[in-house]
């Protein structure tokens, strides 16, 4: 009887802490998988998405979520900001350059032509000389403000193409991340290439675009 008794307490008292343990078993897979699943770019970038108005992505997202692997993305990451930026000033320059060339040292120039030309004090070579110098300034002015507008085409290309790039290692990162999968080595090449072969197209690009050097174009600091 005594011996019923001791086992009948015990079986009460294994129901007992398997009640007690069984939220906690339950939790554990929870936590465990919440453990598990990336965060959200729109949640860990939402200071950027709101300072910018728009979504888009930080370095914390690719920082939290990749560890040392993410630092091949953040530097093409970088390194592509830093070029567009340089880009669109550049862009910029030259555009205003290709419009004050029509605007001013062409008209000028056809207009000092006309001016000789209808002059009847200034006769015989004086005209003709004076003719010849404002259309050799005119045929100058041409020549560089088509090279202006070349630049500006070539500059406008390649920060086209350079967000496209970053757009896409950002939406193949994320990708991964969200898969739970890491960057292989192939990818990430993939990327170097491309963005070497936009690099090359615009210098030569640039380079065609006038007779006139830039070396200070391609200094390290761009």
């Amino acid at each position: 009887m005594s011996a019923a008794l001791t086992l009948s307490r015990a079986g009460r008292l294994l129901v007992l802490l398997a009640l007690l343990l069984a939220p906690a078993a339950l939790a554990l897979p929870a936590a465990a998988q919440g453990t598990g699943t990336p965060a959200s770019f729109v949640e860990v970038c939402a200071d950027k998405t709101i300072e910018r108005g728009r979504l888009r992505y930080c370095d914390a997202y690719f920082r939290d979520a990749l560890g040392p692997q993410a630092d091949a993305v953040l530097y093409l990451r970088d390194r592509i900001t830093t070029l567009r930026a340089s880009q669109e000033v550049n862009a910029e320059s030259n555009y205003e350059s290709f419009l004050t060339a029509v605007a001013i040292v062409a008209f000028l120039s056809i207009a000092t032509m006309l001016l000789v030309v209808s002059e009847r004090r200034i006769t015989g070579i004086a005209k003709w000389s004076s003719v010849t110098s404002a259309a050799a300034v005119l045929v100058m002015a041409g020549t560089m403000t088509l090279g202006w507008l070349d630049k500006y085409r070539a500059e406008d290309a390649t920060m086209l193409e350079l967000g496209l790039l970053r757009d896409q290692i950002e939406v193949e990162a994320s990708h991964a991340i969200a898969g739970g999968r890491l960057l292989d080595d192939a990818q990430i090449r993939r990327w170097t290439d491309r963005l070497h072969q936009i690099g090359v197209r615009f210098a030569t690009s640039y380079g065609d675009a006038s007779i006139v050097p830039d070396l200070d174009r391609f200094t390290p600091t761009n």
